[in-house]
């Protein structure tokens, strides 16, 4: 049975739509900006503003409004729940701080790569994602990891819901191409993308598997390929993501 809504509750979808209009202005807006951006009338809008701040999910500053941080606290205390979570939080910190790159936890989500968390040194590379996000799994070495987790029934049942979208021109959207790719990523347990989301960018990921009964989660390395290339990507960049997966599995294992 797909989980698709027969009838859609329109409502729902208005309520969405306008807490995202809300999250992507650049600040305040009014009722008529908000009914022109989403594409309802002035009165629909605003019973829907009413009724969000109500329930404490936007705010009301002169007149205008914007989207408050109570989806924050539901997504912390979702992300707080889980238990590898807690064991991989400072050890990413750490790899971050002993490789001076950009470091990311993702889950999967459905059909979705999630980054529950990512750590930025000073002079790492900047994500234009956002923690919570939800990412194609084929396009970035997290991903990657994630899909060579799981069992092939479930690989083929993500991929025939997904388009499998090319942000760059190495990206890999034959299917064919992906089973083998996923294939090598089982067999060494490591996973990269050379500039498949992001022209120019590397990653290097490995899987955690099987760390809180369905997720399955991974952990990588995201840089500019003129930092992250040869031995050093291959050797200590590679090692240091390797040894980090274990060290968590070994915490997870022992509480």
């Amino acid at each position: 049975m797909t989980d698709e809504p027969q009838y859609a509750v329109e409502a729902t979808q208005t309520s969405v739509a306008i807490l995202e209009a809300l999250v992507n202005a650049t600040g305040p807006i009014g009722v008529t900006e908000v009914a022109n951006t989403v594409g309802v009338s002035k009165s629909v809008a605003h019973n829907h503003l009413s009724t969000l701040r109500a329930a404490g999910y936007v705010v009301k500053r002169a007149e205008k409004y914007e989207a408050s941080l109570r989806p924050l606290a539901l997504g912390e205390r979702t992300r707080d729940g889980l238990s590898f979570y807690q064991a991989a939080e400072q050890q990413l910190d750490n790899l971050a701080t002993a490789t001076g790159e950009t470091t990311t936890l993702f889950v999967l989500e459905e059909t979705s790569g999630v980054p529950v968390s990512i750590s930025e040194p000073e002079d790492g590379w900047s994500t234009p994602f956002h923690a919570g996000e939800r990412l194609p799994l084929h396009v970035n070495a997290m991903g990657k990891a994630l899909l060579a987790s799981l069992p092939s029934d479930r690989v083929e049942s993500i991929l025939d819901e997904t388009e499998l979208i090319a942000p760059t021109d190495a990206t890999i959207v034959d299917q064919d191409e992906l089973a083998e790719e996923l294939r090598r990523i089982r067999d060494d347990g490591i996973a990269f993308c050379r500039g498949e989301q992001y022209e120019g960018i590397i990653g290097v990921a490995a899987p955690l598997p099987d760390v809180s009964g369905n997720r399955v989660a991974a952990l990588g390395i995201a840089g500019p390929v003129e930092r992250l290339n040869g031995r050093y990507l291959r050797e200590d960049i590679t090692g240091q993501v390797l040894s980090t997966t274990k060290s968590i599995q070994v915490a997870l294992t022992s509480n």
